[in-house]
């Protein structure tokens, strides 16, 4: 079942896909894939959906923002969850809130916001949502990264969800494509083995 980010997100624009425009030549600053789990780990409910909070961020939660993430690689995932579901389920008071302090500036910000305005949110998610299960961070620079991550649903489908976050002045920022290419959020069979899981207490 792939309702919950995949119609929301998708439906607006894919949040995550690493690519600009076709044809560009843009390669990511790889400079480790090591997995580091978040220390300190404890959930946060925005809009009925669970989210991790650690050491490495958010130490900023405003309403529907969440923002000061560590950069790292555990900084960089946390921040890449957060935007990703408060874009996703921010009601139609916050969103905009979200898009100008959690989503990097550009012609695929301007898009999402565009469709965004024409979609109405004004209640929490209840009905298929889904449960954090962990991470996989592919690729870690000091000025971008990209993060996978998985969820279960009540059904027990499992979905992955890829995302690009880059470095600003104010800390890790979504960058959204300028193109959308394809959808960000695929269905999967398991999880991988090397994830950085998201345990509950």
């Amino acid at each position: 079942m792939i309702t919950w980010l995949a119609l929301v997100i998708t439906g607006i624009t894919a949040t995550g896909c690493s690519g600009t425009n076709p044809g560009d030549n843009h390669q990511l600053p790889a400079t480790t894939t090591e997995q580091v789990a978040p220390k300190g780990l404890s959930w946060r409910t925005y809009q009925g959906i669970d989210l991790p909070v650690a050491a490495q961020g958010p130490r900023v939660i405003d309403g529907a923002t969440a923002t000061d993430f560590d950069r790292s690689p555990a900084g960089a995932a946390l921040a890449a969850i957060h935007t990703t579901v408060r874009m996703s389920v921010a009601p139609d008071s916050q969103w905009a809130a979200v898009g100008h302090r959690m989503i990097a500036p550009g012609p695929g910000r301007d898009a999402w916001a565009t469709v965004r305005a024409q979609v109405s949110i004004t209640t929490p998610a209840t009905d298929t949502v889904p449960k954090l299960l962990g991470y996989l961070v592919t690729a870690y620079g000091e000025t971008e990264a990209q993060v996978q991550t998985f969820s279960r649903y009540p059904d027990n489908s499992i979905t992955r969800n890829t995302a690009t976050v880059i470095w600003a002045a104010d800390g890790w920022r979504l960058r959204l494509p300028d193109t959308v290419t394809e959808s960000p959020v695929t269905a999967v069979d398991s999880v991988p083995a090397d994830m950085v899981a998201l345990p509950r207490p």
